[in-house]
């Protein structure tokens, strides 16, 4: 339906946008309906629409040029029309920018933005499956803000819109998912520093909403995978995307966002799911995060209880095998549930006799809705009584917890996320994961807060402390001043800062592109990555590990050499020094049984199938533990393995891998740079033997929660 006018008014791309020139018109026909046509919102604010007459409308072109409107794949949804927005509605489009731009800082580089819009909008806005009864005006437009639903299209001028407006080039490019031309689809493709990163948000909120909270694997990553399911239409700018396009590696990707701060602080409405139980009491569950160990996803809860009268009782955070997202992403969208899924949900696995079973035992793991039968088997419990709780799951998530009160009646729950203090600045900090229900313009919202501080906050009773130091007002405040650092209230009742600390976890800094790939190509973290299990196998056959000393068991680092076996080449590069040596690591302490004929001992035992299950698991815990506490958790390991996959050495092969401090060191630090971390005086623990193993795992194991 085409837009009627009388008068129109296109500032031109790069022309200034003259309010005053506006409203001139508009003063001397205010009968008339006025079309304002603007390439792009840069520049111009929700204060300046608020001054226009009623009668204006504002065609905000985007990606939306005359050519495309006329010759797009999509030409035939009315694209052009699409865009036309009444003054109320660019109001508010404009204010959601502007909220959403709030949280950039000014001082942050370009692919600090980008990664931070590329978040907040994959986070924030759903892919609307239902897009096939809606008009283009709806979902292939900037009202996607609004309505917080779109389809690819409307993710892509979206983000367009949001970089015309920071001074990112970016280019609106539609096409198809195939080389036979089928598919229509629309991305991005961004301009930073000269060179072209391919964006597909769409993709990416696909992911999310699978339950994935911290995907990014769409953003500027693996050209030629990219390449081969994006296809642009032949009137697109960009062309030979193989050729043409960069890529950025994940873990810089990664480091940008978590330098950034942009971690630090979360909203949680697009996976908050409220339920109702058969007897008709109700609660309120939000899926806050996931984690893969021994490579099995589980999913972390806030949930609320809610009373007949309809106040909400204390919160807990609980965690589950189940994935919610599925079902809250089915519930919007009228896609199809499986029958008794929900119903399982409501009044078994969110049930208070489940939820009270988890707590008797010392736990907030909760189980899962499926029964414990083969993966291609989809069976439901019917009663919390058939729920495996398996104590070594329940062990897996003791974080202390405590739940506080403000004298308004407020309310939060923290979690202590690191066991022990860590270093920061040469200074040990705690770190926290505050959650609280807040209202944001008139809605309900899931809010939380990461926040560091020298004391911990849960061994301190005074109100003032929840009323003054925890505000939520001083939570929002930190977390732009200072990155989440709190500093910490002292016995006097003195909020004491120390200004070493603002700088540490200041998420002010600039981090770019140019500075990164510098930095890593001096030290080599760039190829810094834990090799994969044929990576591993392959340099175990090619290098071998010698002395340069008289003395065989000297293991001074100096005198620890790679060398290759054929040739007797020593190398030099970093990247590969190291994971050779992890790779003869591995040899000698999973190789435990050797056969005739093998060209290094142990290599067939070592290399089989079964080792390869084992290898991956330990990687991905490894892993897991560098992230969360800053050092491989050799403990946590060793308690954890378990004898699934069918290798009975299991625990052997993790103590002979930590068997030495000098092992024990070349791991952590592996592991460390393949993920940029910086190593903390903290050391991990060395095994030396089956028998200290167990002592450790058993002196530092909890069956629970550390605190309530």
């Amino acid at each position: 339906m085409k837009y009627n006018y009388q008068y129109k008014i296109t500032f031109k791309l790069n022309e200034p946008f003259d309010i005053n020139f506006v409203n001139e018109i508009c003063n001397q026909h205010p009968n008339s309906k006025i079309l304002v046509e603007v390439q792009n919102t840069k520049g111009i604010t929700s204060s300046m629409i608020r001054q226009l007459s009623p009668n204006t409308a504002v065609r905000i072109a985007g990606g939306y040029s005359d050519d495309r409107c006329k010759n797009g794949i999509f030409s035939g949804n009315d694209y052009e029309n699409a865009v036309i927005y009444t003054r109320n509605e660019t109001i508010k489009i404009l204010e959601m920018m502007e909220r959403i731009e709030a949280g950039i800082d000014k001082n942050w580089s370009d692919i600090q933005v980008l990664i931070y819009v590329y978040d907040r909008l994959k986070r924030d806005i759903m892919y609307d499956s239902k897009f096939k009864q809606k008009y283009s005006s709806e979902i292939r437009s900037l009202r996607g803000l609004l309505t917080k639903q779109t389809v690819c299209a409307g993710y892509a001028i979206i983000f367009k819109e949001f970089m015309d407006r920071n001074n990112i080039e970016c280019e609106y490019a539609e096409g198809y998912i195939s080389a036979n031309r089928t598919g229509g689809h629309a991305w991005n493709i961004v301009v930073i520093d000269g060179k072209k990163y391919p964006i597909d948000l769409t993709w990416d909120n696909t992911k999310f909403r699978s339950g994935y909270s911290k995907t990014f694997d769409w953003l500027a990553q693996d050209v030629k995978n990219f390449s081969q399911s994006h296809y642009p239409s032949p009137m697109e700018k960009t062309q030979n995307y193989e050729q043409v396009l960069s890529q950025i590696d994940p873990k810089i990707v990664e480091q940008v966002f978590l330098k950034s701060g942009m971690a630090r602080t979360n909203e949680y409405t697009s996976t908050t799911y409220y339920g109702t139980r058969a007897d008709g009491s109700k609660y309120i569950v939000a899926q806050i995060g996931n984690n893969t160990i021994n490579n099995k996803d589980y999913y972390r809860y806030y949930y609320v209880e809610i009373t007949k009268d309809g106040k909400r009782e204390l919160p807990l955070i609980l965690y589950s095998d189940t994935n919610l997202t599925h079902l809250v992403d089915a519930k919007k969208f009228g896609k199809p549930i499986p029958p008794n899924y929900e119903e399982t949900v409501d009044n078994v696995l969110f049930s208070k006799q489940n939820i009270a079973d988890s707590i008797a035992k010392r736990t907030y793991y909760i189980g899962g809705v499926r029964k414990n039968t083969p993966r291609n088997k989809f069976e439901l419990v019917t009663s919390y009584q058939e729920i495996e709780k398996a104590e070594d799951k329940r062990e897996l998530f003791a974080y202390p917890t405590k739940r506080f009160t403000r004298s308004d009646g407020s309310v939060f729950i923290a979690q202590q996320m690191f066991d022990k203090p860590r270093n920061a600045n040469g200074i040990a900090v705690m770190r926290y994961d505050i959650f609280e229900m807040v209202n944001e313009n008139g809605n309900e919202v899931l809010k939380s807060n990461t926040i560091f501080t020298e004391r911990n906050f849960f061994k301190d009773t005074r109100q003032s402390m929840v009323d003054e130091y925890l505000s939520r007002a001083r939570l929002d405040r930190k977390a732009s001043e200072a990155g989440g650092y709190i500093g910490y209230y002292d016995a006097n009742g003195t909020k004491v800062y120390n200004p070493d600390l603002v700088k540490y976890f200041s998420t002010s800094k600039k981090i770019d592109l140019a500075s990164i790939s510098k930095k890593d190509s001096k030290t080599n973290k760039s190829t810094m990555q834990i090799p994969s299990f044929s990576e591993l196998k392959a340099l175990a056959a090619k290098y071998e590990i010698y002395i340069d000393s008289n003395d065989p068991y000297d293991t001074d680092e100096s005198k620890v050499k790679i060398r290759d076996i054929q040739t007797g080449n020593i190398p030099t590069d970093r990247a590969t020094i190291a994971k050779a040596l992890f790779a003869n690591i591995w040899l000698s302490a999973a190789g435990i049984v050797y056969y005739d004929g093998e060209s290094r001992p142990g290599e067939s035992y070592a290399f089989n199938e079964p080792a390869g299950e084992l290898y991956n698991i330990i990687c991905n815990q490894l892993l897991s533990a560098c992230r969360s506490k800053g050092v491989i958790d050799t403990i946590d390991l060793f308690r954890n393995i378990d004898n699934s996959n069918s290798y009975k050495y299991n625990k052997e092969i993790i103590v002979n891998l930590f068997r030495t401090p000098y092992q024990t060191q070349i791991i952590n630090r592996l592991f460390l740079e393949s993920l940029g971390i910086k190593q903390s005086p903290e050391m991990p623990e060395t095994l030396y033997s089956m028998s200290y193993a167990g002592s450790l795992a058993f002196d530092s194991g909890t069956i629970g929660p550390k605190s309530r």
